[in-house]
């Protein structure tokens, strides 16, 4: 059924949070153009400059997964109450020490380091509480509005940054920020959120880390999703992290002229929105992210070698329209195949791959352009994305047909209740008589099972067949659990689509269902300390 952009904003509270979030984006571009020409006029070096840009992007290497932890085991309108007074507190310090005119490089770097903390700890419940505001119809429109008015802040930020830098200097771009974030606060402290009710304990932080890991490490679909991202985010940051110094050294430009460039970024990413709708109705998700890459690659090879301003704005705009295709396209894959369990934890992990990407790139093209140039280093940058296209062109992200509705699972082995939920580690067994001839259907079937056991969580998966038996082939498969709770979880993690795999291997066995037993450790001396941690965090 298609649907209208703007029908999400019919959501009051989507419609607020959307609006709140806006504004405090304005902010925070405003900010940005401060920082970035603060820096560039407190030394001349292309590395201090582009630090700017990991200072902010670091955060969401380091805590990435953290975060998607946090939001997945905590009330996620808390944490972002308290997120955002904590960036609040930090862009008012950061103007307080302006004014007083107690910025140095490493001051500002430091400052752009904690914002970008508070940032990076918020980014996944944001994004995790869409379905929480939308239905599922209009979960692919909510996600082109929020990439959409993220990016007509990156339009009118950044050329309001440069007036307020230009007129009043870079404190008042930084007060303006800290000022923005109580649109925002105001909006959640009105929000009546419902939290989810379960009868199970509540997962602590690090068995949460660890899920997550899990997820990620098994999940194919998810790992391609997250290469594509790679692929991408390495090479586009160096336009970010590389733009002041072009702006300034090799064009020659003043700070308005400067906040209009980066507001073409914008400009073309919500113009990018309209093409958003047609393109997904001709084109799969990875024909999208391929043709979007190369329009980045082609802009990115034009501002290295055509030194003119106004091919310069052009390039930026486009490089917007490609900004805006691939954030909004792989939001929107997240959202519509990972489950709600893991959601957070799994923005989480991709905030980790695209910020530390961001971070990393930005440290590494501005330590390049100081030694071969800004130009050559952006047009290795091009290059190299179009290498990557090439070499990632085969892992294609698959239609996003799977049901992840976590309705009751009927037909799954019941869990015993006498077994508390702290006592741990759990030995899973599940004893299969298969039908003679069905037994490599029920081998194939057991491939896809392991599969979505270790996604959801389990330990040390096996599956073993007692050798010679006359008749039906008997096997038994087994599984670690850290605790009962977790067990239990796992039973509450199975989407529709899970229960359609497990059903095709439970249609193998004689009587319909396995037989089960459930093991408590009482002892264990098999294992070293240090093997223990490893296994505890990658269920080998």
């Amino acid at each position: 059924m298609r649907t209208r952009l703007l029908d999400p904003l019919a959501s009051r509270i989507f419609m607020m949070v959307w609006i709140a979030n806006m504004a405090s984006n304005v902010g925070t571009q405003i900010q940005s153009v401060g920082e970035k020409w603060q820096m560039a006029h407190l030394t001349s070096s292309p590395l201090l400059v582009a630090l700017i840009e990991t200072g902010t992007t670091l955060p969401v290497l380091l805590l990435g997964l953290s975060a998607g932890a946090l939001a997945d085991i905590v009330d996620r309108r808390r944490l972002l109450l308290g997120t955002q007074v904590f960036m609040l507190g930090c862009a008012g310090l950061l103007s307080g020490l302006t004014f007083l005119h107690q910025i140095t490089p490493m001051v500002l770097l430091v400052m752009s380091f904690l914002i970008g903390t508070g940032s990076a700890l918020s980014m996944p419940a944001f994004q995790a509480i869409v379905p929480e505001l939308l239905d599922r119809e209009h979960l692919a429109g909510g996600v082109a509005l929020n990439s959409a008015g993220f990016n007509v802040s990156r339009a009118l930020g950044p050329a309001l940054g440069g007036l307020v830098v230009g007129l009043l200097g870079a404190g008042w771009a930084f007060a303006l920020n800290a000022v923005s974030f109580l649109a925002v606060v105001a909006v959640l402290a009105s929000w009546e959120r419902r939290p989810s009710r379960s009868s199970l304990p509540g997962e602590r932080f690090l068995g949460a880390l660890k899920v997550g890991y899990r997820y990620a490490r098994h999940s194919r679909p998810f790992q391609i999703i997250l290469l594509r991202a790679l692929g991408y985010s390495w090479f586009a940051g160096v336009i970010f992290s590389l733009l002041p110094s072009l702006a300034i050294l090799n064009l020659h430009l003043g700070s308005e002229a400067f906040g209009a460039l980066m507001g073409c970024v914008g400009a073309g990413a919500v113009a990018g929105v309209f093409f958003l709708g047609p393109l997904r109705e001709r084109f799969g998700t990875s024909t999208i992210l391929a043709g979007y890459s190369l329009l980045a690659a082609l802009c990115q090879g034009v501002m290295a070698y055509v030194p003119h301003t106004p091919t310069v704005a052009l390039c930026l705009f486009f490089s917007g329209v490609s900004w805006l295709g691939i954030l909004s396209t792989i939001n929107t894959a997240i959202q519509l195949s990972v489950p709600p369990w893991v959601k957070a934890r799994a923005f989480g992990t991709y905030h980790t791959v695209w910020g530390g990407a961001m971070a990393l790139g930005a440290a590494f093209w501005g330590a390049l352009a100081q030694r071969a140039g800004i130009r050559a280093t952006m047009g290795l940058s091009a290059l190299g994305m179009v290498l990557a296209l090439a070499a990632l062109h085969r892992l294609r992200i698959t239609a996003f047909d799977e049901d992840l509705d976590l309705g009751p699972h009927h037909d799954a082995p019941h869990a015993p209740t006498a077994i508390p939920p702290e006592a741990g580690p759990i030995l899973v067994q599940m004893e299969y008589r298969v039908l003679p001839e069905r037994r490599e259907r029920f081998l194939a079937a057991m491939e896809e099972v392991r599969r979505l056991r270790m996604r959801d969580g389990a330990m040390r998966w096996a599956l073993f067949e007692e050798p010679d038996r006359p008749g039906s082939p008997r096997f038994l498969e087994s599984w670690f659990s850290s605790t009962m709770g977790e067990h239990l979880r796992q039973h509450h993690r199975a989407t529709a689509q899970d229960r359609a795999v497990l059903a095709a291997a439970y249609a193998q066995v004689e009587d319909g269902l396995p037989e089960t037993r459930h093991l408590v450790v009482v002892e264990d001396h098999d294992s070293s300390l240090l093997q223990r941690i490893w296994q505890g965090w990658t269920g080998e």
